[in-house]
C-alpha cells in the first residue's frame, strides 16, 4: 500500500513558531491573557513580508479602536446586551469608514473581551489587551521577516516561466493552423501572476526600497498582458491565415525549429491583421 506524505508549509511552521514565541513572552512579563498574544500573531501571519507588515499596522489599530470603544460605551452607558450589539454595529461602521476592513473580526473581538470584562478596571484591562495583542503582531511579522523570509520574486519568476511555456504551445498551435484555443487556464496564471507582482512592489518598498527590482516585474508583467492580448484578439478572429515570411523566421527563433511549410503571398486583410498580432505576440515571447 502506497503512503500518503502530508507536507507541512513554512507558513503553518512559522505560525506555530510566532505563537509560542509571543506566549512565551507575554508570561515572561506577566500578562494575563496569552490568548490575546495567540490570536494577534496567528492573524499577521500572511505569504508575504509586506503583507504580514500592513495586516499587522491594521490590526494593532483596530485592536486600539475596539479597545477605545469599548471603554467609551461602558463608561457613557450602563451595561447592557444591547449595547454590546450597538457598540458592535458602531466599531465596525468606524472601521469601514476608515478602510480598516481586514480588521473588524479582531477589534470586535478585543471589543467584546473589554466590554464584558468583570477582572479588573475597564481602562487597565483594554490597555492590557492591546499589549497582548500588539506582543503576538510584532511576533508574527518578525517571525515572518527573520524565518525563511517569503521570496515572493522568486515565485513571480517561477509563474512567469509557466505562463511563457503555455503561451508558446498555443502559439504554435495557432500558426500551424488550429483556429482556437482555451485561454481561461492563461487568464488565470496572469490573474496570479498580478497579485505576485503586487505582493514584489510590496516586498521591495518594505525590505529593499528596491526601485529596479519593481520595474523589472511591472515591465514583465505588461509584456505577459501583451501575449495574452494578442492571442485573444488571434483566437477571436477563428481564421485560418497565411503567415508572413518574417513572422515564420520570428517563429523559427521562438520554438528553435526549421519552418519547414510553403510561403504564401498575403492577400486579405485578416491575413494583415493576424500577422500583425502574430508578429508582436512572437517579438514577446522571445524576449522573453
Amino acid at each position: 500500500m502506497g503512503s500518503n506524505k502530508v507536507k507541512i508549509g513554512m507558513r503553518t511552521i512559522k505560525t506555530g513558531l510566532a505563537v509560542m514565541l509571543g506566549v512565551t513572552v507575554a508570561e515572561s512579563v506577566g500578562l494575563r491573557s496569552p490568548l490575546f498574544v495567540a490570536i494577534g500573531a496567528i492573524s499577521t501571519m500572511q505569504t508575504s513580508v509586506s503583507e504580514s507588515f500592513v495586516m499587522g499596522k491594521n490590526r494593532i489599530l483596530g485592536t486600539i479602536m475596539g479597545a477605545v470603544v469599548a471603554v467609551a460605551i461602558a463608561e457613557i452607558l450602563p451595561y447592557s446586551n444591547i449595547f454590546l450589539g450597538l457598540g458592535i454595529i458602531l466599531l465596525i461602521q468606524i472601521l469601514n469608514i476608515l478602510g480598516w476592513r481586514k480588521s473588524i473580526s479582531l477589534s470586535a473581538i478585543v471589543f467584546s473581551a473589554v466590554y464584558l470584562n468583570k477582572e479588573m478596571g475597564m481602562i487597565e484591562y483594554a490597555t492590557n489587551r492591546v499589549i497582548d495583542t500588539f506582543i503576538g503582531i510584532v511576533m508574527g511579522v518578525l517571525v515572518n521577516y527573520l524565518v525563511a523570509t517569503p521570496d515572493s520574486e522568486k515565485k513571480f519568476y517561477a509563474k512567469v516561466d509557466a505562463f511563457v511555456e503555455v503561451a508558446k504551445e498555443y502559439t504554435y498551435s495557432l500558426i500551424v493552423g488550429k483556429k482556437t484555443v482555451n485561454l481561461e487556464n492563461l487568464r488565470s496564471m496572469l490573474s496570479d501572476i498580478e497579485k505576485l507582482q503586487d505582493l514584489v512592489r510590496g516586498d521591495s518598498n518594505i525590505l529593499y526600497d528596491n526601485e529596479g527590482q519593481k520595474l523589472d516585474t511591472a515591465k514583465t508583467l505588461r509584456i505577459l498582458e501583451e501575449i495574452f492580448n494578442d492571442l485573444s484578439s488571434i483566437t477571436a478572429m477563428d481564421y485560418m491565415a497565411i503567415v508572413s515570411s518574417k513572422n515564420l523566421i520570428l517563429a523559427g527563433q521562438v520554438f528553435q525549429i526549421t519552418p519547414i511549410w510553403y510561403e504564401k503571398s498575403i492577400i486579405s486583410e485578416e491575413d494583415i491583421i493576424f500577422n500583425y498580432h502574430l508578429q508582436r505576440l512572437l517579438k514577446n515571447l522571445y524576449s522573453m
